[in-house]
């Protein structure tokens, strides 16, 4: 590891979290009514089209020695490695009553597997589902791993499984029968918290590794392309696959302060020196004016142009549909 004096940090003033000092946040209530009215011609338009084509019908599996990733929609995945099952920025419904899912969810959440852990990138209600998380609590009550300022939320729902994490801080957990354990490292991302009217940024939101069996795994939840990626491929050199968002990506000149798009997810990409590509945060919602799948389109067509991606792999994956690596 570096040294921490050179890592990238949050800006904290008046018990909130900032991604610099001096930061300055459009109106959020503005952006929103914004980006409904963009999107209402596609929003229709999706509604007579069949998107069967992006669905998977694969049975879970319980359990996988092997590494197994299994996209469920949005930035929900299911990373399954060494007989360990690992739930990402759980949501299986829609994010809100104006925001309905375009794709269902590749696997109900009835069938889910045992979950041991369940990582949260940040609270947005596109991330962090409070029907599901109740869900798994009453089921199995995994270990959830949240950003700093979490715990309130947390605490005040009866969850007792959970530890709370600051930027560049991991925890170790030995697996049960096992000599392999996991590591998960809470990493920074450039973006901001808010669940309810007045909680702006009251919370940390970032981005994670995790290490186990051998492998290393890059989640960047939800950010945009700043220099955070490059400290972070600093302090980790070697970096198996890289889950990475593309959209929403229209309108950029609104977007580009909070979102990737397929081309700053590829230069993220370049940065971390990944070996596999995984796009994720497209095609779920309508968060922006575009139709549903044009960020996918988008970042096909870069990757075939770009000669430096020739030995690297994307995986472009249909909701449900599960990929071995």
């Amino acid at each position: 590891m570096k040294n921490k004096k050179e890592r990238y940090k949050p800006y904290r003033k008046h018990n909130r979290f900032y991604n610099i000092e001096d930061e300055v946040h459009s109106g959020f209530f503005f952006n929103t009514i914004y980006m409904l009215l963009s999107s209402i011609k596609y929003r229709v338009r999706h509604l007579f089209r069949d998107v069967s084509e992006w669905c998977a019908h694969e049975n879970p599996v319980e359990k996988s020695k092997k590494l197994s990733i299994t996209w469920i929609g949005h930035s929900t995945f299911l990373i399954q490695v060494d007989n360990t099952n690992i739930l990402l920025d759980p949501i299986f419904g829609n994010a809100s009553l104006l925001f309905k899912r375009i794709l269902p969810p590749g696997i109900l959440r009835n069938n889910l597997p045992h979950i041991d852990y369940v990582l949260i990138s940040h609270n947005h209600r596109d991330h962090m589902e409070k029907s599901t998380l109740n869900y798994l609590k009453k089921r199995n009550n995994p270990m959830i791993f949240i950003p700093s300022g979490l715990g309130k939320w947390f605490r005040n729902r009866g969850f007792k499984r959970f530890n709370e994490f600051m930027w560049w801080e991991q925890k170790e957990y030995k697996i049960d029968n096992s000599d392999v354990s996991i590591k998960c490292t809470f990493l920074p991302a450039f973006h901001w918290s808010q669940r309810a009217m007045f909680d702006k940024n009251t919370s940390l939101w970032g981005s994670w590794i995790i290490e186990c069996n051998g492998y290393t795994i890059f989640f960047a939840g939800d950010t945009t392309y700043s220099e955070h990626i490059k400290y972070i491929a600093k302090e980790f050199s070697h970096i198996d696959i890289a889950l990475l968002p593309i959209g929403p990506c229209e309108p950029n000149s609104l977007l580009k302060d909070a979102h990737m798009d397929a081309d700053d997810a590829i230069k993220a990409f370049c940065d971390l020196g990944a070996q596999h590509f995984i796009p994720m945060h497209w095609g779920t919602f309508h968060f922006g004016a575009e139709p549903f799948d044009l960020s996918i389109k988008r970042l096909n067509i870069l990757w075939s142009e770009n000669n430096k991606l020739s030995k690297k792999q994307l995986h472009v994956f249909k909701v449900g549909q599960r990929i071995n690596f």
